[in-house]
């Protein structure tokens, strides 16, 4: 008596050109077990209809890790029958689908990936879909986009176009060195201040159903409240999701922790949990800051005063029993010039006060020092900081 062949369901989604018409050829091969044809179907069917918000890309991802997912519960099929073979690799599937879902990059994420090594020198910069750069001389700038995001007005004097692409979205990129600052209203009407050593990728036009920009640095958001239409803010560490509010974040490569603090409003932060397979999600209400351990990869959540993290957009610093350690990174960030303390015990002196940013880094010193007892010294542009 002819034999069906004793090709399995994880085999037919396991091939590289598995497909849906493939999968119709194989319904009608009579050397085919029809249980393995059944199985393979209701996974495909769940593939299928859950991934419509995934991309062609995320899609593809995921069917190569499910290859490999199946792979290793091919023992377990020959020990169970068809109901529970299919309940396994079921499992397998939605494991799979909602580890993409969740690691998934999106298009703006990608986009500034390609750009992570890229700095501006001295000057703030705004990179253009056709890497066009347009370099701003001034130390603090403000530029406007239109509502079609076809101008660009830097300063109420310089105007600067570019040619739209209705067929796909359009990413700039504004690159604030350290030194400068600037802000910049985006073409639905959001406010963003980004402080020195930042970068924010964002699209010149939003799609209809979000609006996502990616951030390294600190920067502040007045976000334009829309109800349907969120907007999220990325970085490499969280995202934080809100309709329209202001807070602040602060998320530099070269710092342990990162943070938000809520002004107004109310925000959503979205991390990946301690073994990177579910999302974790967190409330942030006014009045409190979220600080992210990246070592740990948990946030904890503590009451503060929201002035003190978003005064710098006014050009002064607020600070209350704060090490100086981290007073003079800020400010080494803020004026573009590296300051050393040279003592250990210097470092975690704390400091409170108003520091104006708008004086020079040697009169904000002496603010200081009017507290704590410190001298210090300008040598090869640096100012290194010793114990009075």
């Amino acid at each position: 008596m002819f034999r069906k062949s004793k090709i399995r369901a994880e085999e037919l989604l396991a091939k590289e050109n598995f497909s849906e018409e493939l999968l119709s050829k194989y319904a009608s091969d009579e050397n085919i077990d029809e249980n393995e044809i059944q199985i393979a179907k209701e996974i495909y069917t769940f593939l299928h209809s859950s991934g419509k918000s995934m991309t062609i890309t995320e899609k593809e991802q995921t069917k190569n890790h499910i290859r490999s997912s199946i792979r290793r519960l091919s023992l377990k099929r020959q020990l169970v029958g068809y109901s529970v073979a299919a309940s396994i690799l079921l499992a397998a599937i939605i494991t799979s689908v909602n580890y993409f879902r969740i690691n998934a990059t999106t298009d703006i994420v990608s986009f500034a990936q390609t750009l992570k090594n890229v700095k501006a020198e001295s000057k703030t910069c705004i990179i253009l879909q056709n890497g066009d750069e347009v370099q701003i001389d001034n130390a603090q700038s403000q530029i406007k986009y239109d509502a079609k995001g076809e101008n660009i007005i830097i300063n109420s004097e310089q105007k600067v176009a570019q040619k739209m692409n209705n067929s796909k979205a359009v990413f700039n990129t504004l690159i604030v060195p350290f030194g400068k600052r600037t802000q910049i209203t985006l073409s639905e009407g959001t406010k963003v201040w980004l402080n020195s050593g930042s970068k924010m990728v964002y699209p010149v036009v939003f799609a209809e159903n979000k609006r996502e920009v990616y951030i390294d640095g600190e920067a502040v958001f007045e976000v334009v409240h829309m109800n349907d239409k969120p907007f999220v803010v990325s970085t490499k560490d969280f995202d934080v999701k809100v309709l329209g509010t202001v807070f602040n974040v602060s998320v530099y490569s070269d710092d342990k922790y990162s943070s938000t603090v809520l002004e107004k409003g109310k925000i959503e932060l979205n991390y990946k949990g301690v073994f990177g397979l579910s999302n974790e999600k967190m409330d942030v209400t006014p009045g409190f800051m979220a600080v992210f351990d990246r070592d740990q990869n948990t946030f904890v959540q503590q009451k503060v005063d929201p002035q003190k993290y978003l005064s710098w957009r006014e050009g002064y610093l607020t600070v209350k029993n704060e090490k100086l350690e981290n007073i003079l990174k800020k400010l080494s960030r803020y004026y573009n010039i590296e300051m050393v303390i040279t003592d250990n015990e210097l470092k975690n002196e704390t400091f409170s006060g108003y520091l104006d940013l708008k004086n020079s880094p040697q009169e904000v010193l002496s603010v200081i020092n009017e507290t704590t007892s410190l001298t210090y010294e300008i040598v090869n542009e640096k100012i290194f900081i010793n114990p009075n």
